[in-house]
């Protein structure tokens, strides 16, 4: 490219010598062409350069002129014309040098920019965005703090060499603005991560702020003076990067919570279709649970209504009815339990001194007499104590553990209650009621206390109730400051315990 324009121009020459004095004047301008040419290919070194050349070559033809007639009025337009080439290259070409520089400014910008939007974690992106703000900016070494708290993100290009980019980022955040070093070597301030070498080193670091505050530093160190356009672009280019930055955070935080949220809508979608699923099942078992005594006591009243029955008939059909009131009874207190415990509103405890082994007794007497193929065993603990408790609530407590071992141990079996105070500084109260029924398979365990749930089981399919009973021994135990836990194997039993506060 040079050699074409040098070739060019001592063309122009040729064709001016040729031409002869006479038209030198109107010819001499077209050196312009050549050097613009020069200045717009190759910056300020090539306009320069052709400037120069072509003030070279005019020269022979410009001062013999000037040497006969002095200088006069022709001679001065011939003297500026000597040295138009020469301004000419060099204005055109710092501004095409200028112009490239700001191209490559806005282009590495871009670039830093769709480097900080794209996904993943922002601390493995921030390497490339510092060699792109280094080649930017034409500096030695580039470091790049982001963060402001004990762990923030660091990277440098090139990788680990030059100031140490922590120790100029605490200056800078430190105190509030930009701070500039002109000899790395004796300043400070700073720490270097290599020796300094013979030639000075000078540094800029720029707070990266934004809205939300400062969200990093940027380090700039370079060799020779930092002129005051490199020092506006470092400005500029910070400002973006920390405009980027934050973008990239909450980017970053709208993707996170979008997950989040997907997951929780997720979550309670699957909640309702239980939820949804859990009425459809409690509707069909009150349904059939409520119908079952109801028929039964219509039934037998008819008879008993209808005619005349003996004495020892009318005696059972009486006791039936009894019965099957008694549970229809159960199925209304159980459910007016639910509808407190939804509603938060558990009824009000009356405490007061409870004799546990009197309760369980009087318990195991009644449980005893109704259910014979099962044996009940009562294995109090040594001095065991009074609880302060609601009487009713821990009798409903043991009733429906009972039912419960009953209920899912159709063939019979034993089962044994025992209770005493638990070892520790935490004076607590232990209930226990173990059977040897179908027991718990181990992926219904953590349902097991939730409303509605039965254990499904061939043996036990026509086991009755709604699934709460669990549910309000959870809510009472609760209710007094204590818990209640399981431990099942399917197929050898289960063993829950009530744990209550003296």
């Amino acid at each position: 490219m040079v050699a074409i324009q040098l070739s060019l121009l001592l063309a122009l020459t040729g064709v001016i010598v040729w031409a002869g004095e006479s038209a030198m004047v109107s010819l001499r301008h077209l050196y312009l062409l050549p050097t613009l040419w020069a200045a717009f290919a190759s910056g300020t070194s090539g306009g320069c350069l052709a400037g120069l050349v072509a003030g070279f070559l005019q020269a022979p033809l410009v001062l013999p002129g000037i040497e006969r007639t002095g200088l006069d009025p022709g001679a001065l337009d011939r003297l500026v014309t000597l040295a138009t080439p020469l301004a000419s290259g060099w204005v055109v070409g710092r501004l095409r040098d200028q112009s490239r520089a700001r191209a490559v400014r806005l282009g590495a910008l871009l670039e830093i920019q769709r480097e900080l939007a794209r996904e993943g974690p922002l601390d493995r992106r921030l390497e490339d965005v510092a060699e792109r703000t280094r080649t930017a900016l034409g500096a030695l070494r580039v470091g790049l703090v982001v963060g402001t708290g004990d762990s923030p993100a660091v990277a440098s290009a090139p990788v680990g060499a030059g100031l140490d980019t922590r120790s100029a980022a605490g200056w800078t955040l430190r105190g509030g603005g930009a701070v500039t070093s002109r000899d790395l070597a004796s300043d400070h301030r700073f720490q270097l991560a290599e020796p300094p070498g013979p030639a000075p080193r000078r540094a800029l670091v720029l707070p990266l702020e934004s809205g939300a505050g400062a969200v990093g530093a940027l380090a700039l160190e370079w060799r020779g003076d930092l002129t005051a356009a490199t020092r506006v672009a470092a400005h500029e280019i910070a400002m973006h990067l920390a405009l980027g930055i934050e973008n990239a955070r909450l980017t970053l935080r709208q993707r996170r919570f979008a997950v989040e949220l997907e997951a929780k809508v997720a979550a309670a979608t699957r909640r309702l279709r239980e939820l949804d699923r859990a009425k459809s099942e409690f509707l069909s078992v009150v349904s059939h649970e409520l119908r079952t005594p109801l028929t039964a006591l219509q039934g037998f009243s008819e008879l008993l209504l209808s005619r005349t029955v003996p004495p020892e008939q009318a005696r059972r059909f009486i006791g039936h009815i009894h019965s099957e009131a008694e549970r229809l009874g159960r199925i209304v207190t159980e459910l007016l339990d639910l509808s407190r415990i939804e509603a938060g509103r558990p009824e009000a405890l009356r405490r007061e001194p409870v004799d546990v082994a009197d309760l369980v007794e009087r318990n195991l007497e009644i449980f005893g007499q109704s259910n014979p193929r099962h044996r009940f065993r009562w294995r109090p603990g040594e001095n065991l104590p009074p609880i302060v408790a609601d009487r009713d609530a821990l009798d409903r407590m043991l009733k429906n553990l009972l039912s419960n071992a009953v209920k899912y141990a159709p063939r019979g079996g034993d089962v044994t209650v025992s209770a005493g105070p638990t070892p520790g500084p935490d004076r607590m109260i232990e209930i226990s009621v173990e059977d040897q029924g179908v027991g718990i398979p181990a992926e219904a365990l953590p349902r097991i206390f939730d409303k509605y749930v039965r254990v499904p089981d061939p043996e036990t399919i026509g086991a009755r109730g709604l699934g709460l009973g669990l549910a309000v021994v959870k809510a009472l135990a609760e209710a007094h400051g204590g818990w209640v836990e399981v431990e099942s194997r399917a197929g050898v039993g289960s063993r829950f315990r009530v744990l209550m506060p003296l």
